[in-house]
């Protein structure tokens, strides 16, 4: 599906640029400094499954806001530091039971990106390093409850393009890749019984991808994204041998709409 997406991103990039690129804007292609606020919506899924079988799944729609910085340095390079946060009471549904329970997101990034103008567009490459943490809450379905922790450190490698709309306006759509350097999810045992001891459970094989696109103005923008990973079995843990725990293999899907200010 990723992979379609992506072709898909491609080919409206190219026919749009040729549509629109005839249109002279008067908003400049390249990223300026600035800082941005932004709000979103999406929805939220997320799935384990074990043996080629769903074990466990949540969804439902979050809410949150982003804060960028964005600095230029010399003509064409850019540093870019983001922070995001969401949240939401999502619906959780596994063997050990269904409910509601509430779930937050945290996210930072440092970025650096290249960009040049070429005819009536603009390219950029930008990569950096990334931290996600998932925290959410198990305790809510009631006795047996415990809370939960993901985190990832990863290195993205994205594309940007951009080009004008309009008399005043530009688009800008991104494609990226996300290379898992590093994961662990943390099960926290002793919320069920003091005496149990806590899991961490490290997470090797994965990556995540991004698509991005938004109108643009001088102060406001508003677009769509779909945010992706997909991650691989933990390591085995049997610290409470001989029962063996270990974290399934899952994906995560996120996708939405998000405006933002800029000033």
């Amino acid at each position: 599906m990723i992979r379609k997406l992506f072709a898909g991103s491609v080919v409206l990039v190219y026919l749009s640029s040729n549509l629109i690129a005839s249109q002279a804007g008067k908003m400049s292609l390249k990223t300026r400094g600035s800082v941005e606020i932004g709000v979103q919506t999406y929805k939220y899924k997320y799935e384990e499954e074990v043996d080629g079988a769903s074990f466990m799944e949540e969804s439902g729609p979050k809410y949150g806001f982003s804060v960028t910085g964005i600095e230029r340095f010399a003509d064409e390079y850019y540093a870019i530091a983001d922070i995001r946060y969401a949240t939401g009471d999502v619906s959780y549904s596994s063997a050990s039971g269904t409910g509601d329970v509430t779930d937050k997101v945290y996210e930072a990034r440092l970025l650096v990106g290249k960009e040049a103008e070429v005819e009536n567009y603009l390219l950029s490459s930008y990569t950096g390093v990334g931290y996600r943490m998932l925290k959410n809450d198990l305790r809510d379905l009631g006795i047996g409850g415990y809370r939960r922790t993901s985190q990832y450190i990863y290195i993205p490698i994205g594309i940007l393009h951009r080009f004008h709309a309009g008399s005043s306006g530009r688009i800008s759509t991104s494609i990226e890749y996300d290379y898992l350097a590093w994961a662990k999810q943390t099960s926290y045992y002793s919320d069920i019984d003091p005496l149990l001891i806590d899991i961490a459970n490290k997470q090797k094989h994965g990556y995540g991808a991004r698509i991005s696109s938004a109108y643009e103005q001088e102060d406001w923008s508003i677009g769509l994204f779909l945010n992706y990973w997909k991650i691989g079995d933990s390591e085995l843990n049997d610290y409470y041998y001989p029962i063996v725990i270990w974290e399934p293999k899952n994906e995560t899907k996120e996708y939405g709409v998000q405006l933002k200010y800029r000033f």
